[in-house]
């Protein structure tokens, strides 16, 4: 079975020849291209492989075929498997995140190697505040906060203009509804231009703080962020947090940007929405994780149903895995 559609110049060339000049043989080819006779015979047995020529009607002569339909089962076959691996790269990202979530829940105790238990938002502002300053190549965050109000913003200025100041590169991920936030964004154009970058997806996991690729901040209660955080040494830990943040940042838009649209598909923030419908969110818990109303979030419902003509949110989500949403 043919593995790779690759096609060498020689072979593209022997190919492109009998296509303008049908009825050539073995030797009209090699006289035409200047090639040897073993170079025209490895090209035409390379093609005649992915079915490309056909043997003609006269003996020693060849028929180019549609590359497009010969060729079609090839790469359906090979963009299932690219389709599946990417599959499975999600799923093992999956893997690790939850594996390291489980991996910190088993060691959240005091007096754990490689973890210190921070009280109270003071004392995790204070850490924050040490950690930044002393980060020597890479601070990067998820704020899945939503909008920062103008005194928060004002106040994390010094520290991160700072922080830039150094060197150190500067990656935060926000939510999209933040960019009707004209403060943050304001804000954003700001720390962009002191080197800093900014982006934004539809939905975060959770509050998190990189330092140096080798420190994690994590709050203890990911609803109530008051009750304190986590702060992880432990390089497994520490690794798999900085792949599932590579995972967001890949994917997220930068704030400069708009989010480009499919009028076809489902958008970052329909996918986001089935997705945690699939898991049991309540509007409540949805429009929490986006950063929106419930309003907004019901609205989203309402727009999603008519693209899917729903008449519910049961049937929307039978019709997305239909079309492959989920």
């Amino acid at each position: 079975m043919l593995e790779s559609v690759e096609l060498a110049t020689r072979d593209q060339n022997v190919y492109r020849t009998l296509l303008l000049h049908p009825g050539w043989n073995i030797g009209d080819v090699q006289e035409y291209l200047g090639l040897p006779e073993e170079e025209v015979r490895a090209a035409l047995d390379r093609l005649a492989s992915m079915s490309l020529l056909r043997p003609g009607a006269d003996a020693g002569r060849f028929v180019p075929t549609n590359p497009e339909i010969e060729l079609k089962p090839v790469f359906e076959r090979r963009e299932a498997e690219l389709d599946e691996q990417r599959a499975k790269l999600s799923r093992d990202r999956s893997t690790v995140a939850a594996l390291a979530a489980e991996y910190a829940a088993l060691r959240l105790q005091a007096g754990a190697p490689g973890l210190e238990r921070l009280e109270g938002l003071d004392s995790v502002r204070i850490r924050l505040r040490e950690l930044a300053q002393s980060a020597t190549f890479e601070v990067r965050a998820f704020m899945p906060s939503g909008a920062l109000s103008p005194g928060a913003l004002e106040a994390a200025r010094p520290l991160d203009e700072d922080t830039l100041a150094r060197g150190v590169r500067m990656q935060t991920v926000h939510l999209d509804s933040v960019r009707n936030d004209h403060p943050t964004v304001e804000y954003a154009t700001w720390f962009t231009a002191q080197g800093g970058q900014t982006r934004t997806v539809p939905s975060l996991p959770m509050r998190l703080i990189l330092c140096d690729r080798s420190i994690a901040v994590i709050p203890v209660n990911r609803e109530a962020s008051q009750e304190g955080a986590f702060v992880i040494h432990l390089s497994s830990v520490v690794a798999a947090l900085n792949d599932l943040f590579d995972l967001v940042w890949d994917r997220a838009t930068p704030l400069g940007d708009v989010p480009v649209l499919d009028c076809e598909g489902p958008s970052d923030r329909d996918l986001a929405i089935l997705k945690m419908l699939e898991e049991g969110c309540t509007d409540e818990g949805i429009a929490r994780k986006l950063g929106v109303s419930i309003r907004t979030v019901r609205r989203l419902m309402a727009d999603m149903l008519k693209r899917l003509n729903a008449q519910s949110r049961f049937q929307a989500g039978a019709e997305a895995v239909r079309l492959g949403w989920l």
